[in-house]
């Protein structure tokens, strides 16, 4: 049985972490490691991690906050396992979260990551499923030009084997938001993706949580863009793509300054 290391990075979640730990210590698949890697915090976050007993549990504390990116492949370098799941500290796992992803990795031994489809509420308010309604052709297999347009894989649905994932060059830290979509981008080039057609994960958009401000996700997304920019071309999403954006940043009142950032991006 392939051991799974759970990655949890975390900051100042002392409220919702241990939630997120027992939700994995409480899986049925039981050959894990949970590694929680508490990227600076200030308040209690390392008491109350150390108050769940479980000893498959361990605990990193950075000494400064780098973001989530840069936790994550801290954790990573410390997994012992073959395959690196990854939790976040306001999210839930059902029970049966890894051993179905398992059970359909040993039946699609070519996919070298397994994701699920995840529920998503803000506050009291549950949004719906993702993915929500797209074909399985475009959610399983060699799935990048879909991955261009929009990202349907949540961060705690990932299940990757670890040779691919640091193959792929993990989180690019340089990114302050997208950072789960810029790298499953990065490793949907290179790898064949499985899809588990049912909610496996809860996720919770709270303040304070690891998905920073819109200002963040525009030049990220522009510079995804013009990373890209051959590959949207020659998949003619190009146009529609940018179009989407510019209406996203018009709705938060951006429009001049993302089409100046787009540009300049673009002609690097």
């Amino acid at each position: 049985m392939e051991k799974i290391s759970v990655v949890i990075p975390t900051y100042n979640r002392s409220t919702l972490i241990e939630r997120a730990v027992n939700s994995v210590t409480m899986q049925t698949y039981e050959n894990l490691e949970i590694i929680v890697v508490d990227d600076g915090s200030a308040d209690d976050t390392e008491t109350v991690v150390n108050s769940i007993k479980d000893s498959r549990i361990r605990y990193i504390k950075l000494p400064v906050n780098g973001g989530a990116a840069n936790a994550r492949n801290v954790g990573v370098e410390h997994a012992t396992g073959s395959l690196v799941a990854f939790q976040d500290s306001d999210d839930y796992w059902r029970p049966q979260k890894l051993e179905k992803q398992m059970e359909y990795w040993r039946e699609h031994p070519e996919f070298q990551m397994i994701y699920s489809a995840y529920s998503y509420s803000v506050g009291e308010n549950n949004l719906g499923k993702t993915p929500a309604g797209e074909p399985r052709e475009v959610l399983e297999g060699n799935i990048f030009e879909h991955l261009l347009v929009q990202n349907t894989i949540g961060t705690p649905t990932i299940l990757v084997n670890r040779e691919c994932f640091l193959e792929c060059g993990g989180f690019d830290t340089t990114f302050d938001s997208i950072e789960d979509w810029e790298f499953v981008l990065r490793f949907s080039k290179k790898y064949p993706i499985g899809y588990v057609d049912e909610i496996l994960v809860d996720a919770y958009f709270t303040s304070g949580g690891v998905t920073t401000g819109i200002s963040d996700f525009f030049e990220c997304r522009c510079r995804m863009i013009a990373t890209y920019k051959e590959e949207f071309m020659a998949s003619k999403t190009f146009d529609p793509v940018v179009e989407e954006l510019f209406l996203r940043a018009q709705e938060a009142g951006l429009l001049d300054i993302v089409k100046k950032m787009l540009m300049l991006y673009l002609q690097a």
